[in-house]
């Protein structure tokens, strides 16, 4: 049976892939700070019979090996695609950001997704065309106002991906990213509602789950959803900086 290990995968987007995978007949791991929320989920379809549970605070390396550990006991040391999901947002103006908000969001969305990554290294290797998808986010495609650490995290995640695929293709193992809009969910809407007057939030995550299923058998570099995004994105790459700068501006109403 193949396997799939989501880090925050307690609700939202990552409960949505764990189910997508779960009904796919994989083994899916539900691994969340919230352990008693994915523990309850496992007992529920379709993660009967085919699911892991258990507690990740992906800031922690000691709690990251010991849940990797944990799934991999379950799996027969198989770890087919690792999604890194866990992220958080900070909303506002960057000049008077509480530093602790700051600080947490460059700890979950870079440093986590940074060792997880690499503590679930030796069981990707050792599985074989293995697979990892990040999510990333349409603001790596410019820096978006407003959105200034959350955005700058993004950009760090599209890069690091595009290095991993790079220099663990020697290993078998494929490294993709998904860059969806604002989706449908609590931290979607957490955004101010000029993040969203142009590009409304209109994708829900079970489609991004889609995406994500969809991504271990289309393999590409990276995987941007929605129609919105796709034109924003050849835009940004084919207009001068300036324009481009202004494009960003006038979707968030700068």
């Amino acid at each position: 049976m193949k396997s799939v290990f989501i880090t925050g995968a307690a609700r939202g987007i990552g409960l949505a892939i764990a189910r997508q995978f779960a009904s796919k007949g994989w083994l899916v791991g539900l691994y969340d700070k919230s352990e008693e929320e994915v523990s309850q989920l496992v007992a529920d379809p379709p993660f009967q019979r085919n699911a892991v549970s258990g507690f990740i605070d992906v800031t922690d390396r000691g709690s990251v090996a010991a849940a990797l550990s944990n799934f991999t006991e379950t799996s027969g040391g198989r770890l087919d695609v690792l999604i890194n999901n866990a992220g958080v947002v900070s909303v506002g103006d960057f000049a008077g950001a509480a530093p602790e908000h700051v600080e947490n969001v460059i700890a979950v969305n870079v440093q986590g997704l940074t060792t997880v990554s690499q503590l679930a290294f030796p069981y990707l290797r050792d599985t074989g065309d293995a697979m990892v998808i990040n999510l990333c986010s349409a603001s790596s495609i410019h820096g978006v106002p407003w959105l200034s650490v959350y955005s700058a995290s993004k950009f760090y995640v599209d890069g690091f991906t595009q290095a991993l695929d790079i220099e663990w293709a020697e290993h078998d193992i494929h490294v993709t990213c998904l860059k969806p809009p604002a989706i449908n969910t609590a931290m979607g809407h957490q955004l101010e509602p000029r993040h969203t007057a142009k590009m409304p939030i209109d994708m829900e995550p079970e489609q991004v789950a889609e995406a994500a299923f969809s991504a271990v058998i289309h393999r590409r570099p990276h995987h941007l959803l929605g129609h919105g995004v796709r034109i924003w994105s050849a835009l940004d790459g084919l207009l001068p900086a300036r324009w481009a700068r202004r494009l960003t501006a006038y979707l968030v109403g700068a």
